[in-house]
């Protein structure tokens, strides 16, 4: 199927904060040298980071490391978010404080950064694109639409499938067909399956072992719904390989995603 989406649709998207708009949730990594791995100083951790939803409209992985240097406490944060890498570190007699320092700062550098990029996008489309009233109707961005493959397989084979194939996402229908997934690959070695759930999505993270699959946490996936033309907008905006979205039209879950032979295509489930 050839979705033809006028490029005028793109220009009437709804405001969208950038708060809660994107689709992953937060994966932060954590690693003590030096330092016993204690529960309260992991939560005062993430409960800062938690902030930088805020700031960041994608955040793909966070690794934090705590250590202990010539009796100083170190705190070490790298942020890989809206195609960009944020690193910083910190030290003090207090790792609390440590916490606190390389936080403020950090959200001032995303702040900057997010300024500056704003800025760029600002100066790009007065610079190319077209006044409102000299818009061309007639242009075209041409989408390639595709169905998840009908027959059915279980979470274990979707995965097995996702990493013979080295896919970066497979959707997928259950045996009762109406029952779909969607997998991906983890920056931690896991695996993140989306599927329809209490009204709305659940992710469930997954651990591959020994053939079996083990799983690790399940919680509420955060996902938007978007139009085509929005959907679109984001993942250009956000320079993203893939973007899972609910498809305001149907109400089922999508993918867009940049296709090997440069163009975009979506896939949705089958039925």
């Amino acid at each position: 199927m050839l979705l033809r989406l006028p490029s005028a649709e793109k220009f009437k998207k709804r405001s969208i904060t950038s708060c809660g708009v994107y689709y992953r949730l937060m994966e932060i990594a954590y690693y003590f040298k030096n330092l016993p791995p204690t529960d309260a100083i992991k939560a005062y951790a993430t409960k800062k980071i938690d902030k930088l939803k805020e700031r960041l409209h994608h955040i793909e992985g966070i690794d934090v490391r705590f250590s202990l240097e010539r009796q100083n406490q170190f705190f070490e944060i790298t942020v890989h978010g809206d195609a960009t890498v944020f690193h910083l570190k910190k030290s003090d007699k207090d790792l609390y404080a440590a916490i606190d320092n390389a936080l403020d700062v950090l959200n001032n550098q995303i702040d900057k950064y997010r300024k500056k990029f704003e800025e760029k996008t600002s100066e790009a489309r007065e610079k190319f694109l077209p006044k409102t009233d000299e818009r061309n109707y007639e242009d075209e961005t041409e989408i390639v639409v595709r169905d998840a493959e009908i027959k059915p397989m279980d979470d274990l084979e979707a995965i097995m499938q996702l990493r013979s194939k080295k896919f970066l996402f497979l959707m997928y229908h259950h045996a009762d067909s109406k029952r779909y997934g969607l997998v991906t690959a983890r920056n931690d070695g896991n695996y993140s399956i989306v599927m329809p759930g209490g009204g709305g999505f659940v992710e469930t993270v997954s651990r591959l072992q020994d053939g079996k699959l083990e799983k690790l946490a399940e919680a509420v996936y955060p996902v938007s719904k978007l139009t085509v033309a929005e959907a679109l907008d984001l993942l250009d905006e956000a320079n993203l390989q893939y973007l899972a979205f609910v498809n305001e039209d149907t109400g089922r879950l999508n993918v867009i995603f940049h296709s090997q032979g440069g163009g975009i295509m979506i896939k949705r489930p089958a039925v």
